[in-house]
Parts: C-alpha cells; structure tokens; sequence
C-alpha cells in the first residue's frame, strides 16, 4: 500500500546506516530471507506490488514511476525485503516494508508494506510489522525532536487481521481519510470571482507562490515547518500541469497567490476502475478567498479541463479533519463518498 493522496513531505536527512545494525532482520523462516531493502531492489517490488494489487484490487494501481519515487535515497526511509530461496518462487521478493520518517508539524514514521499472496498467512506479515515497529523507534531515537512522535500505518478496507494485529501491539485508530468521485458529464458553472480574483492555469511562475501558499496554510492549520523547494516538487511522478491551477489577487503591486489545485493522471489505475479519471492530489485556499468561493472555482477549473481532456470522471481524498466543512463544498459540486482508508498509530 502507498500513501498517495495524502502529504509525504519530509524534512529530515537520510537515516542514519547505523540503524540496520540496531534493528535485526527477522529470523528467515518457511524458505524466505530478508535483507535490507534499497534501489537495487527496484524492479522485483514492482513486480512484487503488482501482484499484491491483482489480488487484492485496490482502485488504484502502484506505476514503476511511483516506486522510483518511494526508493529515492533524498527520502529519509528504511526498507525491508524479503526473498523466497525455494521451490518455483526462488530468487522473487516476497514482502517488503519501508519505514519514512516525516515531519508534519510532530514527527512519526510512515510504515507500508506488504506480502505476496502466495505467501500469506505464515507469519510474514507479523514479521513485517514487528521490524517496521522496532526501525521507527530506533529512527526516531536519533532525531533531535523534542515533542511527540507517532509510528503511523494506513489501512484499506478488508484488512481485519493487520487491524487486529495493530490494536494488539498498542496501535489505534485516530483519523479516517474519504474518497470521493464525481461524473463530469454535468459540471457546474464557474462562480463570479469579482474583478480583481482569477483562476489561472498553472505555469512555472505559479510554483514559488503556490509554495508560500500552502507552507502558510500548513503553519496555521497544522503548525507545521515550511517546505523547502526540493521538499515542495517532491511526488509529482504524474503531475499533470494542465489540469492544475493557482487563485490569483491581483489587488496588490504584484499577483498574490491565495490558493491551489495540484492533479494527477495515474493512467495505470484506469484498468483497475474501468474508466478514466483525474485526481486531485493538493488543494489549499486561504481563508480571505473562502467567501469568494475560491474553493469551487478551483474544483471546477480541475473538472472542466479533465473533461476536455477525455476524463470520464474526477475524483480525490479528504482527510477526517477537514471532512465536514470542506465536504460540503465537494457535495454541493457532484462528489460522492466512494471509500474510505484508515490511519492507525501509535504515539512513541
């Protein structure tokens, strides 16, 4: 499972090597073996999340350059691998785990991961979160934050038995993020901005406000450290420029960016959901644009060029704590809830 959808901006230096030595591999059990998992492992998690996602059809698919971006050595991660060494599977990974440390206004480190189908139910799984567990804590231990540190997983739907294995090593459920979908066969009218607030599309001018935009926002919503431009260009393996854009005041000496739109074309999902869709990965308005309905024309500006572009559908991920103001304006324009994911975590 990857976090797409959902912020992955990191602020800290590639972890320490020393970790490896302070958190064993687990022990290797029913012919599989594990090693330390980096950018040589590339092509075999593809193929290894490739088979995960057949079987378990999620409504999304992982592309190659989406595990390029996981694997990058300017991430502050930590990976596992874990190989089959008999029988016609030798040689194949297996499982694999990755621990991200992340600063998101209070450090925690992101766990994913996950087992081939084939070799399921015979312990590979608890073995994976039981190391990514003891790797966050070893990460965190060598991180000069003083406040509180979470360790982080998220759960699709249909994944009873990690739930319970999370709940009996300390973990709970503390957020639930929403996916949401609408047709763009009917898309509503732009609102009437006023004189002086436009919609433009997105350009390489817009990229150093939109990024002042949105590390203000993070700082009065969330407290959250700004964004370093590397930090901020970060997880655009499909950007996709023309369906992205930026609210613009011109009221001032210079254009002033009070809000943004960042979408997507993940092609690789279209199979999976049997159409083709757009997606919005960030969206964030200051609050001086909200009366103007900033946010709408945003939202339609995204809806209108995925439907000259041949989109048949949009759609995008709302966290549940920003869920029910923000789910109004998404209703009022044709989105429908049509899943949902959820964060579990353990405070360190």
């Amino acid at each position: 499972m990857t976090d797409r959808g959902f912020a992955t901006k990191d602020s800290h230096s590639t972890a320490h090597s020393s970790l490896c030595a302070q958190v064993p591999l687990p022990e290797a059990h029913h012919g599989v073996v594990w090693t330390e998992l980096d950018s040589t492992g590339l092509h075999g998690l593809c193929a290894l999340i490739a088979r995960i996602e057949a079987q378990d059809n999620p409504p999304y698919r992982t592309s190659y350059a989406e595990v390029v971006e996981m694997l990058k050595e300017k991430r502050s991660w930590k990976g596992l691998a874990g190989y089959a060494t008999r029988g016609i599977a030798a040689g194949r990974m297996v499982a694999w785990a990755q621990v991200v440390l992340r600063d998101l206004g209070g450090v925690e480190c992101m766990c994913q991961g996950g087992v081939d189908p084939a070799f399921r139910r015979i312990g590979l799984g608890g073995a994976v979160v039981e190391w990514q567990e003891a790797m966050s804590r070893a990460i965190l231990s060598e991180t000069d934050y003083a406040g509180p540190a979470q360790i982080t997983m998220q759960l699709e739907p249909g994944q009873s038995e990690l739930e319970e294995h999370l709940r009996l090593r300390g973990f709970h459920w503390a957020r639930t993020y929403y996916e949401l979908r609408a047709e763009l066969t009917k898309i509503p009218p732009a609102p009437d901005l006023g004189r002086y607030l436009s919609i433009e599309p997105w350009g390489k001018e817009w990229e150093e406000p939109a990024r002042h935009t949105s590390n203000l926002l993070s700082e009065i919503e969330w407290g959250r450290p700004p964004l370093s431009e590397d930090q901020w260009l970060r997880g655009r393996s499909a950007f996709e420029a023309d369906w992205s854009f930026v609210l613009v005041d011109r009221r001032g000496d210079r254009p002033r960016v009070l809000g943004f739109l960042i979408a997507s074309k993940y092609v690789q999902d279209w199979a999976a959901l049997g159409w083709k869709e757009g997606y919005i990965d960030q969206m964030g308005v200051l609050e001086s644009a909200l009366s103007h309905r900033g946010v709408d024309a945003l939202i339609i500006a995204a809806m209108t060029a995925m439907a000259q572009a041949g989109m048949d559908r949009i759609g995008t991920g709302l966290g549940s704590a920003h869920h029910s103001g923000t789910l109004a304006v998404y209703d009022n324009l044709g989105f429908a809830t049509v899943g949902q994911t959820r964060l579990y975590v353990r405070e360190v």
